[in-house]
């Protein structure tokens, strides 16, 4: 026996008891009353045999209830037994036939039974009818005279015979049955042991569960109200169960993630309420005990009562702080990865975009020194100049396009042309590849413009474009070309238009091993030194992250095609500002200008006064913010480089803002805009101008600004 399991005679042993305890109240009531009416049934009509028979059986029964407690109730049961025959035999003896003691006889049987077993009860009736036959032909043959018995149908042998006969029937009547529901209720009672026996231990690896589990259970009403959680929870909250009972929500999580919380239950009730729902698993910020916070995920399930109304909410609450950091670290750990490979493909083009840049110094250099050495007649000075401003603009554009694909940020989505994208990645190929390389652009597509971030997107291009140029060591072809698909020949889901880029060059190919592995971080066929094994890798990511899908098919010496498809948008794409600006507007007041490069100042200092400004210059930051101090009201602009060598321009400007928050302000930088300047321009009153520029570049930032009167 194990656990709670059932022993069907220990129940039938307590039951017995319990009957003994309610008899004992019965016997000492009723035999009591019983012995008074016999003794005054004495004084009038003398003693006999029977009642003295009587009172000593009964004195024994009192006597034998009184210590029912200190005697094991089988002995109890068997002494009662043996009283009750033993008053039914003196009855047959002394009475004859009579009703009550083949009752009594029964009674014992039936108790018998039940306390021991059947065969015990069919033994003692066996006895019972051999004892009462044996004195039934006693008294019909007159060996036993003396009987109280007045009517001679009681003493005839067919009588005896059919009393003895009806009793023997009635008993093993009873006690088949009895023994059948004994047999019943003990195989009920070994089914319910089972089922306690299973729900204890149930219970009991639940509760182990619960009480070690570093995970919360929780439970709670659709009032939000806490009404279970797990003993888990004094390790993560610092609460114990009880304590956490009081408490509400509000307690336990901050006030943005209180707010999220019933607006997701709010939400999900609402699914809920119309049909089954399935609810993802949401991360909500959490207070402990001692105030500190973590970041929880809580995975919940609507619960519902038995007639299938909504009941609240059951769920899981676990830490995922370390997972929260672990991903946060990864998201920096790819961003420096994808920086990485940009600069590393910028790197690949550097030797062609020195000769190329060089080139564009060449006829700078060349014109500005015959203007120098006077040399150049007045009438041909100014196509001199043009002749600088040329080629001084494309290394500026060039410049710039780097500068965007090196830059850093954060994913910013907007609506981007890809053949825009495209232009830009072959305008940077032609001045850093093999001039035996050419590339082509077919554009079949009727709108290329899909929701993605740019720079991304220019990198993907790129990395595809540098892998097609290795494969033509001897020269060749690349091809950029775009189409537009249709859902149902896209093969994915989605919106119902695809656009198809494919980069197509007719040089090495791969073998079958190759392409399999060619999407694997880190692997690469290139000589060490020559390639990370990362581009195709970074292109999958973004290409998949953006939604879309890449292949590749190629054969050795036949070539490699890459196709690259994602969905198209319904918007159109972000306009370019060009920055070379043709608008030209008069300036009118006084300039401070910041900036430590004496050529850079120089030349701003002689723009700002050819616009018509009085313009007084200053090489560090903290100088300029205290000149500034003293006569602000008579500054209209200040023209401030972000990187000064006393202090960086955002404290520059900070220092200056505290003078006049409304002062004017143009920032300067040989860097493309960041999330950080932009943060800057979103300030108001802010313009940003990168470097290098034009005087008609500097009039389009004047004139915005400056228009903000």
């Amino acid at each position: 026996m194990t656990g709670l399991e059932i022993d069907p005679r220990l129940e039938t042993r307590a039951a017995l008891s319990d009957l003994l305890d309610r008899l004992a109240v019965v016997v000492l009531t009723v035999g009591g009353a019983s012995a008074v009416v016999g003794l005054v049934r004495v004084t009038s009509q003398g003693w006999h045999a029977n009642v003295l028979t009587d009172l000593g059986f009964f004195s024994l029964m009192v006597a034998l209830l009184l210590l029912r407690k200190r005697l094991p109730v089988g002995l109890v049961v068997s002494i009662l037994v043996a009283l009750v025959a033993g008053a039914a035999l003196a009855s047959f003896l002394t009475l004859g036939l009579g009703t009550v003691s083949f009752v009594g006889l029964t009674t014992c049987s039936m108790m018998l039974g039940v306390l021991f077993s059947r065969r015990v009860g069919f033994l003692f009736l066996v006895a019972s009818v051999a004892v009462i036959s044996a004195i039934g032909w006693a008294v019909c043959t007159g060996r036993l005279t003396g009987l109280r018995v007045t009517d001679p149908y009681l003493l005839q042998p067919q009588t005896w015979a059919t009393q003895i006969a009806g009793f023997a029937a009635y008993t093993a009547v009873i006690l088949v049955v009895g023994g059948a529901l004994q047999e019943r209720l003990s195989s009920s009672l070994r089914a319910v042991s089972r089922q306690a026996e299973e729900l204890r231990s149930s219970e009991e690896r639940y509760r182990i569960l619960a009480d070690n589990m570093n995970d919360v259970l929780f439970t709670l009403d659709m009032k939000l109200r806490i009404t279970y959680v797990s003993p888990s929870v004094e390790r993560l909250l610092g609460y114990t169960p009880a304590e956490m009972l009081a408490l509400d929500l509000g307690d336990v999580t901050t006030s943005d993630s209180l707010t999220r919380a019933v607006e997701a239950f709010r939400h999900y009730v609402a699914l809920a309420a119309e049909g089954e729902v399935e609810i993802p698993p949401l991360e909500f910020e959490l207070v402990r005990r001692d105030g500190t916070t973590f970041w929880g995920e809580v995975t919940p399930t609507i619960v519902r009562g038995a007639s299938g109304a909504l009941a609240g909410v059951q769920g899981l609450l676990r830490d995922v702080t370390r997972r929260t950091e672990i991903e946060r670290e990864r998201a920096e750990l790819e961003l420096e990865l994808r920086q990485a490979d940009k600069l590393r493909a910028i790197g690949q083009l550097a030797g062609g975009i020195a000769h190329d840049f060089n080139n564009q110094l060449a006829p700078i250099m060349a014109h500005a020194d015959l203007l120098a050495r006077g040399l150049a007649s007045p009438d041909a000075s100014a196509d001199h100049a043009r002749k600088i401003l040329g080629p001084a603009r494309n290394a500026a554009d060039l410049t710039a396009k780097l500068l965007a694909f090196a830059r850093k940020g954060s994913y910013e989505v907007t609506p981007v042309d890809l053949h825009d994208v495209i232009n830009e990645v072959v305008e940077i190929l032609v001045h850093g590849i093999d001039r035996r390389i050419r590339l082509k652009r077919l554009y079949e597509a009727d709108t290329a413009v899909i929701e993605g971030d740019r720079t991304q997107l220019q990198n993907v291009m790129l990395n595809l474009a540098l892998n097609a140029r290795d494969a033509l060591p001897e020269g060749g072809e690349i091809v950029f070309s775009t189409r537009n698909l249709p859902k149902e020949l896209s093969d994915a889901p989605g919106p119902a238009q695809w656009l198809e880029v494919t980069v197509v060059d007719n040089g090495l190919g791969m073998d079958p091993a190759v392409r399999q592995r060619a999407f694997e971080p880190f692997f690469t066929t290139k000589a060490p030194g020559k390639g990370t094994g990362m581009g195709l890798a970074a292109a999958y990511g973004t290409v998949t992250g953006h939604g879309g899908r890449i292949g590749i098919e190629s054969r050795p010496g036949a070539g490699t095609e890459v196709s690259i498809r994602l969905p198209v948008s319904r918007r159109e794409a972000t306009p370019k500002v060009d920055t070379l600006a043709e608008i030209l507007a008069p300036g009118v007041g006084r300039a401070l200008v910041v900036d430590d490069d004496e050529g850079v100042r120089t030349a701003i200092c002689d723009l700002l006064e050819a616009l018509g400004f009085t313009v007084e210059a200053h090489d560090r930051g903290a100088r300029a913010a205290a000149d500034y101090a003293e006569r602000w009201r008579d500054v209209d602009l200040v023209v401030l480089d972000l990187v000064l060598p006393d202090m960086t321009g955002r404290e520059a400007l900070e220092a200056i803002r505290e003078v006049n928050p409304e002062a004017r302000v143009l920032l300067v930088s040989g860097f493309t805009a960041d999330d950080s300047i932009r943060e800057l321009v979103r300030g108001g009153r802010v313009e940003f101008l990168e470097k290098p520029f034009l005087l008609a570049d500097l009039a389009e930032r004047l004139t915005r600004l400056m228009g903000s009167r």
